[in-house]
């Protein structure tokens, strides 16, 4: 019988999808879900005639909102109706702020977020989670450290408590810190070798500055930084002062709010002014692979040749924006194509508050990678650009841009980044229209000011063959 009455129920739910063909025929939709089948008929009726389906089923984003806090806590946010809100609490707390006793110290407090707190266990956290249907993550660099949530809109005041205590009430037990020391070594481990050789490049070009610091923990600090070096750091640098929360899918009033009842403590914090200094650092391994970057004081956040510099970076090439893909056509592939030699070669375009980095990264074969660091080190420095080349260029920074707002997670740590550095947040559109304003000479003059000055490099590999800065 129940066979027969899930066949009856089967050939009547056709019946009316029939019937939907005939009456409605372009407004009939099957939503299938795991061992479910709902059927929505008549959608038509669910708006008004003078109003699109459009309009009523995806309502446009409202614009974003940025509010300042008395005690110097930054909130934005932006509702765009999405059925997962997503808050992020950034703090001014990456590497470039730890002192010489603390280096490491943002790395350990990143791999920390979800233990203990002041008044929860880990326990208590990964099931209070797991409840509300949400997630919790901490990244980090040189400049911030973020803590982010995602969890289902209707569940979002319940995640909030848990996002403030990780954020703002750490407990750092030292039992705790040493189940952390495996995930830190496999992390160490796994670093790729243009990860290391961009880290070696921040310190000589930084040199003992902040900036110069590495957004991981050295390897001689590994177990070595207690509880308290971690508490110490976290109650220098977790301040109003140097604070932002931001949100997508939230209402502006009840971030604000929630902001507000953190209770984080008042003040700005450490300040850290990093200068560029250039030099070289060069570190032989017995890898095959030769690995080798190259930079100049680029621009920094907000200044007026980030963008051009930004045009500059995808007119001599980013790597392949498609799997498996060359990028044949642009200024890096065709040099490296050229120079007879096996390798490949990227633009690099770092920008921090106050400074910047802008070059090109190499990796190739040991035996050809002379060839490959001066035909790209040429390409670069002798880049000359026209108005086919600005054209392509920014279409395809406008392509990164607005493809990176349709991911809510790189879409909520933009925003934190822009408003924790710049104290305001631009939009995908505003920021497109930073980049067709640029012109063939902004880009000329930008790479000029780069390469004029002074130089800095680092190698990993075999360095017998690379050439120096004063050679190239």
């Amino acid at each position: 019988m129940k066979g027969c009455s899930d066949r009856l129920g089967y050939a009547i739910a056709q019946l009316i999808v029939l019937l939907c063909h005939i009456l409605y025929p372009p407004i009939h939709r099957l939503y299938r879900y795991p061992n479910r089948v709902f059927v929505f008929i008549g959608e038509a009726r669910l708006w008004s005639p003078g109003r699109r389906p459009a309009d009523h089923l995806h309502p446009a984003p409202a614009p974003a909102q940025v509010t300042s806090l008395p005690s110097g806590v930054v909130v934005a946010s932006q509702e765009n109706n999405s059925p997962v809100s997503r808050v992020a609490v950034l703090f001014k707390a990456g590497s470039r702020y730890e002192s010489p006793s603390q280096h490491g110290a943002s790395h350990m407090v990143r791999s920390c977020v979800g233990q203990a707190t002041a008044n929860t266990t880990a326990f208590s956290i990964i099931r209070s989670l797991q409840q509300v249907g949400g997630s919790i993550e901490a990244e980090g660099g040189r400049e911030h450290i973020l803590y982010g949530l995602e969890v289902i809109r209707d569940n979002l005041d319940s995640a909030l408590e848990v996002l403030g205590e990780v954020s703002t009430k750490p407990a750092y037990k030292a039992w705790e810190l040493k189940d952390s020391l495996g995930r830190v070594k496999t992390e160490l481990a796994l670093r790729e070798p243009s990860a290391l050789a961009l880290e070696m490049l921040h310190k000589a070009a930084f040199r003992n500055t902040g900036l110069a610091n590495s957004i991981f923990v050295p390897d001689h600090k590994v177990g070595k930084l207690s509880g308290a070096v971690l508490h110490d750091y976290v109650a220098q640098t977790h301040q109003a002062g140097r604070m932002v929360v931001v949100g997508f899918g939230v209402d502006h009033d009840a971030l604000v709010s929630y902001a507000q009842s953190l209770g984080v403590s008042a003040g700005e914090g450490p300040a850290e002014a990093s200068v560029y200094g250039g030099g070289e650092i060069r570190k032989d391994t017995e890898s095959p692979i030769c690995v080798v970057a190259v930079a100049g004081a680029g621009a920094s956040v907000g200044s007026s040749d980030a963008a051009a510099l930004a045009v500059a970076q995808h007119i001599l090439g980013v790597g392949p924006s498609v799997k498996y893909g060359s990028n044949a056509s642009s200024v890096l592939s065709k040099a490296i194509a050229g120079s007879g030699g096996i390798g490949m070669a990227s633009a690099v375009n770092i920008n921090y508050s106050d400074s910047g980095l802008f070059g090109y990264f190499v990796a190739a074969d040991s035996a050809s990678a002379e060839k490959v660091v001066r035909a790209a080190h040429a390409a670069v420095k002798g880049l000359k650009v026209t108005d086919s080349d600005i054209g392509n260029g920014k279409t395809r920074v406008k392509a990164a841009i607005l493809m990176a707002s349709e991911s809510g997670g790189e879409a909520l740590a933009d925003m934190g980044l822009q408003t924790l550095l710049l104290g305001k947040y631009n939009d995908p559109v505003a920021a497109a229209a930073a980049v067709d304003a640029v012109t063939p000479s902004a880009v000329e003059a930008a790479l000029r000011k780069v390469f004029s000055g002074k130089l800095s490099m680092s190698v990993l590999g075999n360095t017998a063959t690379i050439p120096y800065l004063d050679q190239l």
